[in-house]
């Protein structure tokens, strides 16, 4: 990493080794959760995570743990679409969704609610962690997530590409609690450590969680060696998301399920600009596709309206757009 400006900030970080500085981040943010949560909840968090620890290494063995070399192998294309949650995916019209199956799928978080695409690939890295004592429902929480993977019949070989440390209590969960698909494929990665921000060059370094778990699996796919890597429904100018009605954004319910909600938990309404934006999710895409672009390996972004559409090209591949009427939520329709 170069270093760049001046200032006691910049002189902290040239002196101070990185193992000292990210022990000291890492006490801090468990500070801020004892802060926020309280004794009671954050003392409930911490034997949470150690007893995931421990059924981590007994739900593993139900399913098929497999190497970075053997998910390079699964490849169909060279082009990878990695999917978010925006509402602009009910925008989209089925020769779309064509183009997309002809490539390799990847999606992450949210995309578990749709029922348009096989998925090769899916992501799982935090759900649900954002309010106060979400840590009593965390078992229903996974059990309804696991239920939309089940149902939706999209993710039947799938690669589930699990974050697999001791902070990560979703992901532990599905694996520990054997709730994934019997017999299922599982990828498992940790956060990369490091200074910066930028993408990993290879699964064991870690992913680069970055802004958020976007960069998570723009890692992913750049680490499993696709050259041009899409982003579909990341559209950042609002909060709404596919499977709700377009005046919503979500929230949890008490049963872990993600439901319409006028403001979410981040304390945005549908209509606001998507909280991770204030944290540099745009500039930082833009540093990935030009550093991506050095190397060979296009990233592009599918819808123009997106925000990063301003820092990245826009992809022109795909057939002609069409609404896809008959795809886009009704209102008040949820999805079970």
């Amino acid at each position: 990493m170069t270093l760049s400006g001046s200032g006691p900030r910049t002189l902290a970080r040239a002196l101070v080794p990185y193992p000292a500085r990210s022990a000291a981040h890492l006490a801090r943010g468990h500070a801020r959760r004892l802060r926020d949560l309280g004794v009671e909840a954050y003392v409930r968090w911490t034997v949470l995570k150690a007893w995931l620890a421990w059924r981590r290494a007994e739900g593993v063995r139900a399913y098929r743990v497999i190497s970075e070399q053997a998910a390079r192998a699964r490849r169909r294309s060279d082009t990878v679409f990695v999917f978010g949650s925006g509402w602009s995916l009910n925008e989209l019209g089925s020769a779309e969704w064509a183009h997309f199956a002809a490539h390799d799928v990847l999606g992450f978080s949210g995309f578990v609610y749709q029922d348009w695409v096989r998925t090769d690939f899916h992501l799982v890295r935090g759900w649900d962690y954002g309010e106060r004592n979400a840590d009593r429902r965390w078992l229903r929480s996974a059990r309804v997530y696991a239920g939309h993977i089940a149902r939706r019949g999209r993710f039947t070989d799938a690669v589930f590409v699990l974050q697999d440390e001791y902070r990560a209590v979703f992901a532990r969960t599905l694996l520990g609690c054997r709730l994934l698909p019997p017999g299922a494929t599982v990828l498992p990665y940790r956060t990369a450590r490091g200074p910066g921000m930028g993408p990993s060059a290879r699964l064991a370094d870690g992913l680069s969680h970055g802004t958020g778990t976007l960069c998570d699996a723009v890692n992913l796919a750049y680490v499993l060696g696709w050259r041009t890597i899409v982003l579909v429904g990341v559209d950042l100018y609002d909060s709404r998301y596919f499977w709700v009605p377009p005046e919503s954004t979500v929230a949890f319910d008490a049963g872990g399920e993600m439901v319409p909600a006028p403001v979410n938990f981040r304390g945005a309404t549908a209509a606001d600009v998507h909280p991770v934006v204030r944290n540099g999710l745009v500039e930082l895409m833009g540093d990935w596709a030009a550093l991506f672009a050095r190397h060979g390996v296009t990233l592009t972004v599918y819808n123009p309206r997106s925000l990063l559409a301003a820092v990245m090209p826009v992809y022109s591949a795909a057939p002609s757009a069409s609404p896809r009427r008959d795809a886009a939520p009704a209102e008040g329709r949820t999805v079970s």
